[in-house]
C-alpha cells in the first residue's frame, strides 16, 4: 500500500504539490485577521486608506503628512483589495502578503521543474518556502511588503536564466528591468542593487560581460528609468519636494549598513549571520549535512541551474552579511536558492550517507511522535476559555499529525515530504490555539478598541494629533492609532502644533494650552482626548 502511494507521488508530482498547497490554505488563513495590526502593518494600511479617502493615489500620506519611506505600488494593491472587498479589516490587510506567499511557492516549483526536471526537488523547494521556521511562525501572519517584493525579485532572477538559455538578450534585459521598475516603485533602491549585482555576476561567469554595454541593455535600463521617472514626475505635480522623497528612500536603504553601527556590533553580526539564518530556516537547514559530500561542489558546477542559483545567491548575500541591521524578511528572495541547493544535496547524496540518513529519518519520526502527542495539550491547559470547538480542533490536528507521522514511518523514499505535511499540521495548530491566546493577551487590542472609541466620539468633527513627538512612542504605535481612528471616521486626521481650532485633540504626554479645552477621556500611557469648542 505504501509503495503504491509513493509510486503515485512519483507519477503525479504536480497533483501532490498542489494538494499540499490546498492543505496549506486553511493552515495559514484561519484566524489570519485575529490580531490587531502591528509592526509595519499600520504603515502600509494607513497609506492605502488615505489614498482612498483623498482619492489621490500618486501621493502617499499618513495623517495627511507626506510619507516618503516607500513608493506606492504595494499600497495600490492593498487599496484595491480594500475597495474590492469593501472591508478594511486585518484579514484583508494581510492578504497582499499571504497570497504572494503561495504564488512564490508555486513559482519556485515551476522554476525548478522547468530548469532541472526533478519534480522531487521542485516539490521540496517550493514547500520549504512555506514551512521554514521564519515563514511558518512569523512572516506569514504579517501584512508586510517583503513577500510580495521578494516574489517579484525572484521572478526577475529566473527570467534572466530563462531568456539566456534561449539567447534572447533583449528579452533578458527588458523583462528583468521591467520587473525592477515595479519593485523599485514598491520598495526603492534595493531593487537596483539586486538587478545590478545579479547581472554583473551572471554576465561575468557566463563570459558575456560586454553585453553590459550592448544596446539591449542600455535600452532596457533606460526604459526602467523612464517608468520610475514617470511616477516621480506625476508625483511632483502634487508635491515639489522630490529631494525629501529621494533622500528618505536613500536613508531607508543605507540606515542598516555598518556605517550606522559600531565596529564591534558589526563584527558580531558578521560572525553570527550564517548561524542566525540557519536557525531561521529550520528544519530545511538540516539538509546542510548532505552538502558535505565530496562531490557537492563539483555537482553544482556541472549543473547550469544550480550554478546560477549559487552565483545569484553569493552575488547578493554579501550586502546583507555586512549590514548589521539586516532583518530576515529582507532575504526572502534569496532563501529559495538555499532550499533548491539543499534539496538537490538531499536527493543526490543521501544514499551516500546511510548512517546519517538513518539518523535523519529517525529524527523526523521522533519529532512526528512528539508533536502528535503534544497537540493534545490544549485540552488540559484551559484553552477552552478562548478557543471555540476545542475538542473538534484538537482531534482534527491530532489526526492530521498522526497520519503524516504514520507516513514518515512507512515511507521509503518520501519521508521528508510527509514531514512537510506534519509541519503544515503544526501551523494549523498554531492558527487554532496560539493565535487566539495571543489575541486575548495582546495589548494591541486595548489600543485598537481605544482608537475605535475615539473615532466614534469624534466622528463628524476635526481630529488632530497634538504635538506628536516620535520619541514618545514608536512610529508603528502612532501609525496604529492613526489607522484605527481613520478607519472608524473614514476621514483623514491631521497633526498640529496649535490648539485653537475647534475639534478633538489627542495628546501623548501633555495637556492643551487652550483654556477652553475639555478633557473627554484619559487612556493608558497618558493618552488624552480633548475637545475644543
Amino acid at each position: 500500500m505504501m509503495k503504491q502511494i509513493e509510486d503515485y507521488i512519483d507519477r503525479h508530482p504536480n497533483r501532490i504539490f498542489f494538494l499540499f498547497i490546498l492543505l496549506a490554505l486553511p493552515a495559514f488563513l484561519i484566524n489570519l485577521g485575529l490580531l490587531p495590526l502591528f509592526a509595519d502593518e499600520p504603515t502600509r494600511s494607513n497609506v492605502a486608506l488615505e489614498m482612498i479617502l483623498s482619492k489621490n493615489y500618486a501621493v502617499p500620506t499618513i495623517a495627511g503628512d507626506y510619507y516618503y519611506n516607500k513608493p506606492p505600488i504595494y499600497n495600490w494593491i492593498l487599496a484595491s483589495l480594500y475597495l474590492l472587498s469593501g472591508s478594511y479589516s486585518e484579514f484583508i490587510t494581510r492578504l497582499p502578503a499571504v497570497i504572494p506567499m503561495f504564488l512564490f511557492a508555486i513559482t519556485i516549483y515551476i522554476s525548478v521543474s522547468y530548469f532541472i526536471k526533478d519534480k522531487r526537488m521542485a516539490m521540496l523547494s517550493g514547500l520549504f518556502f512555506l514551512v521554514n521556521g521564519r515563514m511558518l511562525l512569523y512572516d506569514s501572519m504579517l501584512g508586510h511588503i517583503d513577500i510580495f517584493y521578494s516574489w517579484l525579485t525572484f521572478i526577475a532572477f529566473m527570467s534572466i536564466l530563462y531568456f539566456y538559455q534561449k539567447r534572447l538578450w533583449f528579452m533578458l534585459f527588458f523583462i528583468s528591468y521591467l520587473i525592477t521598475s515595479v519593485t523599485f516603485l514598491s520598495k526603492g533602491l534595493p531593487s537596483i542593487v539586486f538587478q545590478g549585482f545579479t547581472l554583473i555576476a551572471f554576465l561575468t561567469y557566463t563570459r558575456n560581460f560586454k553585453k553590459l554595454f550592448s544596446w539591449q541593455h542600455i535600452v532596457s535600463g533606460l526604459l526602467c528609468l523612464i517608468i520610475i521617472w514617470a511616477y516621480f514626475y506625476n508625483y511632483s505635480r502634487f508635491n515639489a519636494n522630490l529631494e525629501g522623497y529621494f533622500s528618505t528612500i536613500w536613508d531607508q536603504s543605507s540606515q542598516r549598513t555598518a556605517i550606522r553601527t559600531g565596529f564591534w556590533y558589526s563584527i558580531k553580526h558578521i560572525l553570527t549571520f550564517p548561524f542566525e539564518h540557519i536557525v531561521h530556516l529550520l528544519p530545511a537547514s538540516l539538509l546542510l549535512v548532505f552538502c558535505l559530500n565530496k562531490n557537492f561542489i563539483q555537482g553544482i558546477r556541472k549543473n547550469e541551474f544550480l550554478l546560477f542559483c549559487s552565483v545569484t545567491f553569493l552575488s547578493n548575500i554579501w550586502v546583507y552579511w555586512l549590514s548589521p541591521e539586516t532583518r530576515p524578511r529582507y532575504l526572502l528572495m534569496l532563501y529559495p536558492f538555499l532550499f533548491i541547493i539543499w534539496s538537490h544535496a538531499y536527493y543526490t547524496y543521501k544514499d551516500n550517507f546511510p548512517k546519517l540518513n538513518h539518523v535523519f529519518e529517525t529524527t523526523l519520526l521522533i519529532v512526528g511522535i512528539l508533536v502528535t502527542l503534544a497537540v493534545c495539550a490544549p485540552l488540559f491547559i484551559g484553552m477552552n476559555a478562548y478557543v471555540n470547538y476545542l475538542p473538534f480542533k484538537v482531534i482534527t490536528v491530532f489526526m492530521g499529525c498522526a497520519f503524516f507521522t504514520f507516513l514518515i514511518f512507512n515511507f521509503q523514499r518520501h519521508q521528508l515530504l510527509a514531514f512537510v505535511g506534519l509541519l503544515l499540521m503544526i501551523r494549523l495548530a498554531f492558527s487554532f490555539f496560539v493565535l487566539p491566546h495571543r489575541s486575548q493577551n495582546n495589548e494591541g487590542q486595548y489600543y485598537k478598541a481605544a482608537s475605535i472609541e475615539m473615532g466614534k466620539i469624534s466622528k463628524g468633527s476635526n481630529f488632530y494629533f497634538y504635538h506628536f513627538d516620535p520619541p514618545v512612542f514608536s512610529i508603528p504605535f502612532y501609525h496604529r492609532l492613526v489607522f484605527y481612528i481613520e478607519r472608524e471616521r473614514m476621514d483623514i486626521i491631521q497633526t498640529t502644533e496649535a490648539d485653537t481650532k475647534p475639534g478633538y485633540y489627542l495628546t501623548f504626554d501633555r495637556d492643551l494650552n487652550n483654556p477652553q479645552a475639555v478633557l473627554v477621556k484619559t487612556y493608558e500611557n497618558n493618552l488624552k482626548l480633548f475637545k475644543v469648542k
